[in-house]
């Protein structure tokens, strides 16, 4: 059985290589899709905290959550679309930032933000599909079932299960 007992980062060098190689060995050992919660013990979610935000200048900042997944799965977007923010960084823009909690559901101005240990922007596409689909929570994968759909699609080389309820 694969060493479970280390938990990385999302932005590990090796990240990709270790998840192939972890799920394919977790796929013998079973009789199907792994399930999300097999990564979980491989990976740890990048993402630490959400904030919304009126009128951020996203200008080199990456699309995660369900932007990135507009971009490359069917899922369609909200009206405030989500991009990562390093820690480091965060710490130094959010005194300058309007931080909202009451907003119009269609309010373009609004940026949903997400706050990463490290900048989404350096990941491959692969290791930034994995951390992603690690960002949601069970509990907003219960409540908007087109994620599952989407993160299944994005996640289909992996032989991964996103469903919550996935033994």
């Amino acid at each position: 059985m694969p060493d479970s007992s280390a938990l990385m980062m999302a932005d590990h060098p090796d990240l990709v290589e270790r998840v192939e190689t972890y799920l394919r060995e977790m796929y013998a050992l079973g009789d199907g899709r792994s399930p999300l919660r097999v990564l979980r013990t491989l990976v740890s979610s990048p993402r630490l905290a959400d904030f919304r935000v009126r009128d951020f200048n996203t200008d080199g900042y990456a699309k995660v959550g369900d932007s990135f997944l507009n971009e490359h799965t069917m899922l369609s977007d909200w009206s405030q679309k989500s991009y990562g923010v390093e820690l480091s960084r965060w710490r130094l823009i959010y005194p300058n930032l309007e931080i909202v909690s009451d907003y119009e559901l269609r309010d373009e101005r609004i940026t949903r933000i997400q706050v990463w240990p490290f900048d989404p922007k350096l990941l491959s596409f692969e290791a930034m599909k994995i951390s992603v689909t690690l960002s949601y929570t069970d509990f907003e994968l219960y409540r908007q079932s087109r994620l599952v759909g989407a993160l299944n699609d994005l996640m289909q080389m992996y032989n991964l299960e996103v469903d919550p309820d996935a033994r």
